[in-house]
């Protein structure tokens, strides 16, 4: 054998060798996933706050070979990025999933809503009238820390927190009535407008009812979806308040003090009539059988006011409740074309409304075709009558 051909042999055994050697590293501990693990196993967070989960893998000097995946159960409760940064979203509970290739590893996230408790030293309402088509009266209730100045025309200037609380309260009311007022989407007597978010053309404002701070920058809120308002007045006004947020933070608020009223109203410009007679009759309305109707007439020395009403197959009398003008064929709604004002020079016809029916009053509010608005209200010197029922 050659030297040439010796020299190669031995070439191509050292290469089989070296390949061999790189396989048995390949193949070793040292690049196998033994285990993984987390810390912590179970994080509580509140809305907002940011964690990160540290992740341990036994060997490892294995991480250099296997890649690593990290998944949320619930991306509207906790989300996670690739380095274990978790994010609170909402407020419940998810799990974090550490994942290689054949090992997991879990982390029980739970995330908490923030509580805020206030105990407001100021508090103004502002008395916004009877809106049409709403026949309670519009009360906003601000409650405020002392950092704030809040003028009669609801301007603010300071940096602070206050509470805003869209009432609603019966139309005779003179000041903030007391009872206790709960959040609706519907418009009754004692209830809270939730709060939301009103765009008009390219601002955003914040309407009805919420937490909010304001400061040099502008205004921030938290918008109030449930909860409820307590009002108390031993000479003194006590309110007490309980809200859930959109996020589901918690807010409570107390206020103890006087509490003026500032009329913002535009009643000046509604025209109010006091009607000294109530009469109703059943009447026949031929395409709309499946429901009742009742013709109601309001009355004063100049002025007639007639509605039509649809009330409910199943009930053989003037239900109490609140009535709307709509089109669509159902009960508790005011029939358009049927409702209509006259007065000594000529009849016209009402075009939104809102009527409220109680055991001895009604009471409300309209707009006529040519845009005028009237406020309705049982005359002072009326004697109480009765709303009696009455079979179809």
């Amino acid at each position: 054998m050659s030297n040439d051909d010796y020299l190669l042999k031995m070439k191509n055994k050292l290469i089989y060798i070296f390949v061999c050697i790189l396989c048995f590293v390949g193949c070793t501990d040292e690049t196998k996933v033994q285990s993984v693990r987390l810390e912590p196993t179970e994080l509580t967070l509140n809305i907002g706050e940011t964690r990160q989960i540290e992740m341990f893998i036994e060997p490892i000097s294995a991480i250099i070979y296997n890649p690593v995946a990290w998944k949320t159960s619930n991306p509207n409760v906790a989300q996670v990025d690739s380095k274990g940064n978790v994010t609170a979203v909402y407020a419940g509970e998810c799990l974090i999933t550490c994942k290689t290739k054949h090992h997991e590893a879990y982390c029980q996230v739970t995330v908490v809503a923030p509580k805020y408790n206030f105990a407001f030293t100021n508090g103004i309402v502002f008395d916004e009238g009877i809106k049409p088509d709403i026949a309670q009266r519009n009360l906003i209730l601000r409650l405020y820390d002392d950092n704030l100045i809040i003028d009669s025309t609801g301007a603010m200037s300071g940096n602070g927190l206050f509470l805003n609380i869209n009432l609603y309260a019966p139309s005779n009311s003179k000041q903030l009535p007391i009872g206790e007022y709960l959040t609706s989407d519907t418009i009754n007597d004692y209830t809270i407008m939730p709060g939301t978010l009103r765009q008009e053309g390219n601002a955003y404002y914040a309407t009805g009812s919420y937490l909010g701070q304001y400061t040099d920058n502008g205004l921030s809120a938290i918008f109030l979806t449930e909860g409820n308002v307590i009002v108390e007045n031993n000479g003194n006004y006590t309110i007490t308040c309980s809200f859930t947020g959109s996020q589901t933070e918690i807010i409570d608020a107390t206020f103890n003090g006087m509490i003026e009223t500032y009329d913002t109203s535009e009643e000046n410009q509604v025209t109010t009539i006091e009607y000294t007679s109530a009469e109703y009759q059943s009447v026949e309305i031929e395409n709309e059988p499946a429901l009742n109707h009742v013709e109601i007439t309001l009355s004063s020395n100049d002025t007639i006011i007639t509605f039509v009403a649809r009330t409910p197959k199943s009930i053989t009398s003037l239900p109490f409740g609140s009535y709307y003008l709509s089109d669509n064929l159902m009960a508790y709604t005011l029939m358009p074309n049927k409702c209509q004002i006259s007065t000594t020079d000529k009849t016209t016809k009402i075009i939104t409304s809102a009527l409220q029916v109680k055991e001895n009053e009604y009471y409300g509010s309209f707009t006529d075709s040519d845009g005028n608005k009237y406020l309705i209200k049982k005359h002072d010197n009326i004697r109480k009558q009765q709303i009696k029922s009455f079979v179809y």
